[in-house]
């Protein structure tokens, strides 16, 4: 009698191997540039949003104070700070906002604001003029836009200037009472 034994077959060959591979390659391929512009998106709107809310913030408080408030861009500095009254010094900072940090990571591209870039709000929580910040990211922009009820603004004075200004800001993250994680309204 003789015994024949079965020979079974337990792996993949190499060209099995290689065309997965290969087509694996494919799909990352396509797919990558996808997720990576998903990414930027996702900084972009979400830098958008945290802007309009920190603008509200800063409206509503002007209502509720009854004073007025100056909004300052810095593009070059990638942030905004927000000031009680009309004079930009360290000790009137009710809020900052640094673009360039994580977890937003994006660039304050520019405004329409022109000349020293602040936008006076009233009492009433209403704009001088319109106004549109545009947010950049891995060459993506995006666009937030404002719209005002229009008044004629007071004179707005600049007693202290960036560098004392971002000082302040440390200042006050860095206050008697230990760190605090951020500046509240």
């Amino acid at each position: 009698m003789s015994t024949r034994l079965s020979t079974t077959r337990t792996a993949f060959s190499m060209i099995e191997l290689v065309l997965v591979v290969v087509i694996m390659g494919i799909i990352v391929a396509i797919a990558a540039p996808r997720f990576a512009d998903a990414g930027s998106g996702r900084r972009l709107n979400s830098a958008t949003k945290i802007i309009e809310k920190d603008i509200s913030a800063i409206q509503l408080r002007a209502k509720a104070s009854g004073k007025v408030h100056t909004l300052k861009f810095y593009p070059d500095e990638e942030m905004y700070v927000a000031f009680e009254g009309t004079d930009i010094n360290r000790d009137a900072i009710v809020l900052s906002r640094q673009l360039d940090v994580d977890p937003l990571s994006v660039e304050l591209s520019r405004t329409n604001i022109g000349g020293d870039e602040t936008i006076v709000i009233s009492a009433f929580g209403e704009f001088e003029k319109s106004f549109s910040v545009r947010v950049l990211d891995d060459g993506i922009e995006k666009q937030v836009q404002f719209t005002a009820a229009g008044f004629t603004r007071g004179a707005v004075t600049e007693s202290d200037d960036v560098l004392e200004i971002k000082t302040g800001i440390l200042d006050l993250s860095l206050g008697e009472g230990g760190l605090k994680l951020g500046l509240g309204l």
